[in-house]
């Protein structure tokens, strides 16, 4: 829950403790001691701990193979967060190896239209577009968009991330009218489901302004979205968190080019 909410330091605390416990009580493969491994690797892939999160999640799929088969659903959330920590280190050759094995598990044991499954296809898709494969991942995308508007709702917080990478997958592919509305249809949805000052709110904020600020003309409305994740990223992580700094050398660039503020 308090990853979900975004809470990532206070859900590091946790996980790192029921590792601990569950380690000791249950022994290092049983399965309730590999689901606290596996959901702290993906909290610190989440933080941006790399390398500890690889350590984790490769323990996690290790284990769970051993213990519960290839093809267990659990077997298959193992390599989906094994292959998401691999993409974020920029090793995307065996990252995509282990997203289409998940997609392929999922859809095998769960069926083509399962919120998992199609967090699977959003993934691919997500490294076909690292890739530069732009068209094939814009099939995936619209796949997992159908998908999670028809089992999930429009307003739910998966058909809104759905949503946001449409949004910048169409982007890069200069499509800029399209992908406003879906950057502002995100927006508006995060806001009302997660609040404003939720990290996915903050991102679909930083990815609205950049596209205004690509389109031309918006500079007011882009100055206060600049403002808004700035003041977004420094409650929720402090002023010197590298992702704030981040924020702040952002909105200094858009104002030293275009003399504002």
């Amino acid at each position: 829950m308090l990853r979900l909410a975004g809470k990532l330091l206070e859900a590091e605390t946790l996980c790192r403790r029921a590792v601990t416990e569950r380690e000791s009580a249950l022994g290092e493969m049983h399965a309730e001691t590999l689901q606290s491994v596996n959901m702290l690797g993906i909290v610190l892939w989440q933080r941006r701990k790399l390398e500890e999160a690889e350590v984790l999640c490769r323990k996690a799929l290790e284990g769970r193979e051993t213990l519960l088969g290839a093809m267990h659903p659990d077997t298959s959330q193992s390599a989906n967060n094994l292959a998401l920590v691999l993409q974020k280190q920029g090793n995307l050759e065996e990252a995509e190896v282990l997203h289409r094995r998940a997609l392929a598990g999922r859809e095998a044991q769960l069926g083509p239209n399962h919120p998992d499954t199609l967090q699977s296809v959003n993934n691919l898709a997500w490294l076909l577009e690292n890739q530069g494969k732009l068209e094939d991942a814009e099939v995936l995308q619209r796949r997992d968009l159908a998908g999670c508007e028809a089992q999930l709702g429009a307003s739910h917080p998966d058909t809104l991330t759905s949503v946001n990478n449409l949004a910048k997958l169409l982007k890069k592919q200069r499509k800029l009218q399209d992908a406003e509305g879906l950057f502002r249809r995100a927006l508006a949805g995060r806001e009302a489901q997660l609040g404003a000052r939720h990290p996915s709110t903050l991102k679909t904020v930083f990815n609205l302004a950049r596209l205004l600020e690509a389109k031309g003309g918006h500079l007011p409305e882009v100055e206060e979205l600049y403002l808004r994740e700035l003041k977004g990223m420094e409650e929720l992580d402090g002023p010197d968190h590298q992702e704030t700094q981040r924020s702040r050398r952002n909105l200094e660039r858009f104002r030293r080019k275009h003399a504002t503020g």
